[in-house]
Order: structure tokens, then C-alpha cells, then sequence
């Protein structure tokens, strides 16, 4: 009977430790001790940045640990730790960070297959987008939507989001969405049976995509591989047997403690039989022996009051001592602060005439920089006065500080000093020079004033134009006797509206030039203007290129080409920047400026600090005919 008991208790308990084993497989997943620390970090982080009120900072360590969570498949903790970030964010008024962590949970759940779910976050993540009052933005967020719409068979709802996510794509010139919204058109269209509307936008959609050859847009959805189910069941079914086992010896381990328990009783009945014959032994002896003890007691307590008497006086003469060295103590300390108080008071005075100086430096630091700032912007022509001459052109410019390293010069070439005469020629460079900010601004203003005094002496080849700079350059900042090495990289074109031709010559810098949807890109000598070069008596390298039909012309400085940004935290590189130019080549000037600005501002997101001025100058030219 007691067997059957047992084995029906232990039935119960394997089917609850298998259950539960089965849930918390499920439910737990134990990061690598690596990751655990950088999450231990960051929660550190996150506890400090939020009692400094650091808000933004806070959610930025709050949404690696999502990230962290997520790669090592922990679904319900990145969720936890994205949801947390944003009431972060709304305090700082990051909508952009709202917006990307709704749409993260929205991935994770289509990871999960809820699309439900998945639909939930992409709308709320809209509903972030129509506050950002950003077109590019709010057209991608209408296409997540419609996207999920679309695999839940609601082709209606789908088709009624991607019409407006069209409109606003092609208000803002944005291929990639242009693209994605004639795709999936398409195939709502085709899933609800009208097949002449799917086969236009089909058409649409190819028609384009053949204009857009150099970019390949794709919007993707992947499940994540998990753990097959067979290795699961295995791993549980091993720790259901571990736990059976540690239950049978408890249940052993139990049995013969009882058995032990009724001995250690009968042992104990049997002292406390002889317990109590040895009492009343001693009861007698202690009869016998009373009458000595008692007095023994007397003399002793006698002999007590003494010594009692004795470590009294001591005790108080000892306290009367520690009292004395107390309150020396005390007062020498009372002293010894008030003497640091008044000390750092000083010291306090002190760093604050420091701390006004400094403000006032700062002021003043400013003030100049401003200034230098205004008279920049006035040496440097608007962009205005470019398309005056060439009217299909732009110049994107964004310098990292107040003043900028990175300027732009164009002229339209007369015969000399005193002559007003044109003779049918137009200069146009983008040059960096060395660092950025003042410096850099000085170094700017020297190189324009040469350039204008070069081309006034009637120097029109490129090459030979750029060897004079260099030489002016070196003059100027007297580098043969002192150790400056300031120098620039620069790119310049002459456009011969004669001959229909146009020269280039580059310091480092290349030339970038799109015709019939081909990218050419033509490299700068590899020396710099200035620095280290010394006195030149060759020019530098001239290339001719005919232009036989409307081509687009870019030079650049290498601010945007090495910008930190994206989701690895990784150079944008030369070659993404070149296919990116390819790409717009198709559109006019002004949206071409603003393709540029907007993904610039993407890649830097809201993580990365501008490194380097930015400058990018693009113009239109076509044969003259008479």
C-alpha cells in the first residue's frame, strides 16, 4: 500500500515538474556571461543617467539592452526594456526614437509571428510619424502598415494606405518609397482579382525601378531561426529526470529520519529516568553541605564589597581622565574645521573669479567666432549667383562649427584685371582645407583671394591653375622658414561653353559626372595644395571631357564620405556616396540638395556628431548649339 502511495505521489510530481519545466523553457533564456555584463553595465548606466535627469542618455542604454535581449532571442525582456525607453523620449521630445522603437516591437513581433501585434506598433509608430510633420517619414510608415494589411489578406485597407503612401512619396521625390508603394499596389490589386489595375501598376513599378538601376530597395520581414522542438523536448525530458531523482532520495532521506526519530526518543525516555535519580542524589549532598556554603557566602560577599569599593574609584578616575582627553580632542577638531571651513570658503571665492574669467573668455571667444562667421558668409558668393550661371546646379554646404574649412568658388572668366570682356569660360571648385573651424576659415580666405588674383592674371587651364595656387599657399604662410604644413585638397573645372568642353584638375579630390544614367568617376593627383609639396614647376594633371549631351557634374569635400553614422556606427565610404549620386542624377537641382540634406540626416540619426564641414557642389551642362 505504502509502494502504490508513493509511486502515485511521484506520478504527480513528474507531471508537474514536466509542465512547468516545459513553461519555463519557454519563458527564460540565459544570456552569455558577456552580454550579462555589458546588461549589468548599462543598467548602471541607465540608474545614473536617470538621477543626473539625463533623460536622452538613459534611453540610449535602455535601448541597447533591448537590442541585446533581442539578438539573443529574449523577446519578452527587448520588448520590456523598448516600452521603457518611452516615457524617456517623451520627456525629451525624441520622436524620432519613439517612432523607431514602436517599429522595432513591431518587427520583433512579426518575428513571433502576431502580426496583430506587429500591426498595433507600426500604426502607433505612425501615429509618431504625423507628429514629425515629415512627408519621406510619414509615406514609410503608411507602407508598414499597408505592408501588414497586405499579408493579413486585408487588400482594401492596404491598397486605401499605399495610395496616400504614393501621393506624399512622389511630393517628396523619394524612390525608394515611390517604388515600394507601385510594388505593393501591384499586388493587392492582383490579390482582389482586378487585373488590369495590378498589370498598370506592375508596369509603373517596372518602369521605374529601370530608371532607378543603381539602387536596389528591398523591404524584407524574416522569421529568426529558433531551437528545433525536438532538442527542446530533449532538454526538458533531461531535466525532468534530474528533478524525479532529487524528489526519490528526498522521499528516502525522509523514511529513514523517522526511523531515526523513534530511536533518539527511546534513548531519551531513559535519560531522563536516570536524570532524575541523579537529582535526588544531589538534593541530599546539597542538604548536607548547606550550612558551610552559606557561611563561605558570607565571607565572600565581604571580600566582594571591597573589591566593588576599589573598581569604583578606579572607574571614576578613568572616566575623569577620558573625559579630559575627550573634550581636548573635541576642541582641537572644532578648531581644525573651522580653520578648513574658512580655507575652502577662500578657495570657493577663488574658483568663482575663475569660473567669471573663464564665462567672460568664452564670451568673448564667441563673440570673434561670430564674427569671423559673418565675414565668411559674406566672401563666399549665395548660391544664387551659381545659377545665374549655371542655372541647373546646387551647393550643399553644412560646416561642423560656426566657420567652415570647406569653401566653394566659381567665376565667370574675363580677359584680365581691368576687363570686363568674358571669353565664354566658367571656373567652379569645392576645396577642403586643413582642419575645420578657425583655422580652417583663415585657410579659406587666404585660398580665395588667390584663386581670384590667379584667373585675373588670365591663367584658365586647370592644371596650371592649381600649381599657382599651391605655390600662392606656400608664399603665404612662408612654410620654406617656418614649420607650417596648412595645405587644401581641392577640385576645379574650366566649362568651355565655346568648344563644349570641360577640363578638370584635382588635388586629391575626384570628379564624379553622370551621363545616360552612367557613373564616371575621374581620381585627383594624390598631392595636396600646400604642406608638404614645395615649389612646383610642372602643373598638375588636366583632364578634358567632351560634352556631347546634358551631363551632371559633381565635386565634393570628404566630410560626407567619412561621417560616422547608421546602425553600425561606420564610415558612409566613397562608394556608397558615388552610387548615391548616381542615383539622383535623373531629378532636378533643388531636390537633388534635398535628397542629400535628408540622408545625411538619417545616417547621423539621433547617435552621431557631425566629424568634418560637409560640402557638395553639383551643376547641369549641355552642348551649346548655334
Amino acid at each position: 500500500m505504502a509502494l502504490l502511495k508513493l509511486l502515485s505521489l511521484t506520478l504527480i510530481f513528474t507531471f508537474n515538474l514536466f509542465a512547468g519545466s516545459h513553461l519555463l523553457a519557454q519563458q527564460v533564456i540565459i544570456l552569455p556571461k558577456e552580454k550579462q555584463d555589458d546588461v549589468d553595465r548599462y543598467k548602471e548606466l541607465v540608474v545614473r543617467y536617470k538621477q543626473a535627469n539625463n533623460f536622452q542618455q538613459a534611453a540610449f542604454y535602455l535601448n541597447k539592452i533591448a537590442f541585446i535581449y533581442w539578438e539573443n532571442g529574449d523577446a519578452k525582456q527587448a520588448i520590456n526594456y523598448f516600452l521603457e525607453t518611452i516615457p524617456l523620449n517623451e520627456r525629451v521630445g525624441n520622436l524620432n526614437d519613439i517612432k523607431a522603437v514602436y517599429s522595432n516591437i513591431a518587427l520583433i513581433y512579426s518575428d513571433l509571428n502576431r502580426l496583430d501585434l506587429t500591426l498595433e506598433y507600426f500604426y502607433k509608430s505612425l501615429e509618431v510619424r504625423k507628429k514629425l510633420n515629415n512627408k519621406s517619414e510619414l509615406a514609410a510608415g503608411l507602407i508598414d502598415v499597408a505592408y501588414i494589411h497586405t499579408a493579413l489578406n486585408q487588400s482594401e485597407k492596404a491598397i486605401q494606405l499605399l495610395e496616400e503612401a504614393l501621393e506624399l512619396s512622389r511630393s517628396v521625390n523619394n524612390p525608394r518609397l515611390i517604388l515600394n508603394s507601385l510594388k505593393l499596389l501591384a499586388q493587392n490589386y492582383d490579390n482582389l482579382g482586378n487585373k488590369s489595375k495590378a498589370t498598370e501598376y506592375f508596369g509603373m513599378s517596372n518602369a521605374y525601378e529601370h530608371q532607378l538601376a543603381t539602387q536596389q530597395i528591398k523591404t524584407e520581414y524574416e522569421t529568426k531561426v529558433v531551437k528545433s522542438q525536438a532538442k527542446a523536448e530533449r532538454e526538458r525530458m533531461q531535466r525532468t529526470q534530474q528533478e524525479l531523482l532529487m524528489s526519490l532520495r528526498e522521499l528516502q532521506n525522509k523514511t529513514m529520519q523517522d526511523s531515526l526519530n523513534f530511536v533518539v526518543m527511546r534513548k531519551q525516555d531513559s535519560l531522563k529516568i536516570v536524570e532524575e535519580d541523579a537529582q535526588r542524589k544531589q538534593t541530599e549532598i546539597d542538604l548536607l553541605n548547606t550550612d558551610r556554603m552559606l557561611k563561605e557566602a558570607q565571607l565572600r560577599e565581604r571580600e566582594a564589597q571591597s573589591r566593588i569599593q576599589l573598581i569604583i574609584i578606579l572607574f571614576a578616575v578613568v572616566f575623569l581622565l577620558v573625559l579630559l582627553v575627550s573634550s581636548i580632542t573635541i576642541y582641537k577638531n572644532y578648531n581644525d574645521k573651522k580653520k578648513a571651513n574658512e580655507l575652502l570658503n577662500l578657495q570657493n571665492i577663488e574658483i568663482q573669479k575663475q569660473r567669471d574669467h573663464i564665462q567672460k573668455q568664452n564670451e568673448n571667444i564667441s563673440k570673434s567666432i561670430n564674427y569671423a562667421q559673418g565675414i565668411q558668409k559674406a566672401l563666399l558668393p549665395p548660391q544664387t549667383s551659381l545659377q545665374e550661371i549655371l542655372p541647373d546646379s546646387f551647393i550643399f554646404f553644412r560646416p561642423r562649427d560656426v566657420v567652415s574649412g570647406d569653401y566653394y568658388w566659381f567665376k565667370e572668366l574675363t580677359l584680365g584685371y581691368d576687363s570686363t570682356e568674358k571669353i565664354g569660360k566658367i571656373a567652379i571648385a569645392a576645396i577642403d582645407c586643413t582642419g575645420h573651424g578657425v583655422p580652417g576659415a583663415f585657410l579659406s580666405m587666404i585660398g580665395y583671394n588667390l584663386l581670384n588674383d590667379i584667373v585675373y592674371r588670365g591663367i584658365y587651364k586647370p592644371g596650371a591653375i592649381l600649381k599657382e595656387l599651391n605655390n600662392g599657399i606656400r608664399r603665404t604662410l612662408r612654410q620654406d622658414e617656418t614649420d607650417n604644413r596648412d595645405g587644401m585638397d581641392m577640385a576645379l573645372c574650366i566649362v568651355d561653353t565655346k568648344t563644349n568642353v570641360v577640363e578638370f584638375s584635382g588635388a586629391k579630390n575626384p570628379l564624379v559626372y553622370v551621363v545616360n544614367n552612367e557613373v564616371f568617376r575621374i581620381r585627383g593627383d594624390k598631392e595636396s595644395l600646400g604642406g608638404g609639396m614645395g615649389y612646383m614647376e610642372n602643373e598638375f594633371t588636366s583632364h578634358t571631357i567632351k560634352v556631347d549631351q546634358p551631363t551632371w557634374f559633381y565635386m565634393f569635400s570628404d566630410g560626407f564620405i567619412d561621417q560616422f553614422g547608421g546602425a553600425d556606427g561606420r564610415k558612409f565610404m566613397i562608394k556608397n556616396f558615388v552610387d548615391l549620386l548616381g542615383s539622383i542624377a535623373i531629378l532636378p537641382a533643388e531636390q537633388q540638395r534635398e535628397i542629400l540634406k535628408n540622408t545625411l540626416k538619417d545616417w547621423l540619426g539621433t547617435k552621431y556628431l557631425q566629424v568634418d564641414d560637409i560640402l557638395v557642389v553639383g551643376f547641369r551642362y549641355g552642348p551649346v548649339t548655334a
